[in-house]
């Protein structure tokens, strides 16, 4: 019964981890997006750029726990995804956009499940 449990608390944590992956590899696609994008102002683009250099933070981090065993940092990355998340959905029901608000809030959804789950 233990072996079992131990298989399942494994496919919890990888399922986790790889929700938290594919979450910071789709904000780095939108960030890499921003910056490709033709602007009309340096500053769009500069704030852009600053966007990549964070999104790609948050990816780097969500991939230790890939690699690793390591259920802090994959706790700490997930709880970054799901407050990133929560937010561009907040920013999507500002700006009436569906896409921007449904996308985000299943994925803050998904975070929050796989959190609840691994405690």
């Amino acid at each position: 019964m233990d072996y079992a449990m131990a298989g399942g608390q494994t496919l919890i944590y990888y399922i986790n981890a790889y929700t938290t992956l594919i979450s910071a590899v789709l904000g780095v696609c939108f960030s890499i997006e921003a910056v490709i994008a033709k602007t009309e102002t340096s500053k769009s683009r500069t704030n852009a750029l600053y966007m990549f250099a964070r999104s790609l933070a948050l990816m780097c981090a969500a991939v230790i726990p890939i690699c690793r065993n390591a259920p802090t940092i994959l706790f700490i990355a997930t709880m970054a995804m799901l407050i990133v998340q929560i937010v561009d959905c907040i920013i999507g029901i500002v700006i009436k956009s569906k896409m921007r608000t449904v996308g985000p809030l299943i994925m803050a959804v998904c975070h929050a499940v796989c959190l609840s789950l691994s405690i």
